[in-house]
């Protein structure tokens, strides 16, 4: 009879850990399918957010090159500066193709000439 007893709590108790062990599992797959689910809601916000940058960005840089390069043949030393520090900015985020054309051309175009007539060429 205690053979018995000792038996029945042996195979209870493993009852029980085999449930708490299957719960907890379940447990932890839903944690790692909800992480997963969090980072690649995460990575896709990311690349969302780059996306517009570079939208951002190129449709700036358009804008300058159009504006000084193209309309008026030069370009203050300081918007060749911002362009350079925004065309690097683009280039990192992975993009280039027409945008290095106009990075070539401005850096090939005259620098606008300063207030005392002066062209200040620091590039």
């Amino acid at each position: 009879m205690e053979g018995f007893i000792f038996d029945l709590a042996e195979w209870a108790v493993t009852g029980v850990l085999a449930v708490v062990a299957g719960l907890l599992w379940k447990q932890m797959q839903e944690y790692r399918r909800r992480g997963l689910e969090e980072e690649r809601r995460r990575d896709e916000e990311h690349a969302a957010l780059r996306r517009g940058m570079q939208m951002q960005l190129r449709a700036q840089l358009v804008e300058m090159h159009h504006q000084w390069v193209a309309e008026r043949g030069y370009m203050p030393v300081e918007t060749k500066r911002l362009f350079h520090d925004m065309f690097c900015a683009y280039e990192a985020l992975g993009e280039n193709g027409i945008i290095s054309s106009l990075y070539e051309d401005v850096k090939k175009a005259h620098v606008a000439p300063g207030p005392d007539g002066d062209e200040d060429d620091d590039d």
